[in-house]
């Protein structure tokens, strides 16, 4: 069984990640009307789509982006489906009286 995390990303510098930090919010834009948002599935689904892009986009910076920001993305969904599931709703974080 082949290991799904070995050799996918070679190497990520800081210019990867400020481009995978602007790709998030069009990852999210793009995917959100096909797999959902804020959905433990759709971050599921997200993660595994950036493997996917990590895995056979290449090894250049449009791929990488893309990677970077679905599984921002992704992971984003997971931790609000999360928050959802035990009643937490994320307004509270916003409001400037949480203290």
């Amino acid at each position: 069984m082949p290991d799904i995390g070995k050799d996918i990303v070679k190497s990520i510098d800081a210019v990867d990640m400020v481009l995978g930090t602007l790709a998030k919010p069009m990852v999210e834009r793009i995917t959100a009307p096909v797999v959902g948002n804020g959905t433990i599935m759709s971050g599921g689904l997200k993660i595994l789509a950036a493997f996917g892009i990590a895995k056979y986009g290449g090894n250049n910076r449009l791929a990488k982006a893309a990677a970077i920001g679905a599984s921002m993305d992704g992971s984003e969904d997971i931790v609000l489906g999360l928050g959802s599931k035990v009643g937490l709703s994320g307004a509270e974080t916003t409001s400037a009286g949480v203290f």
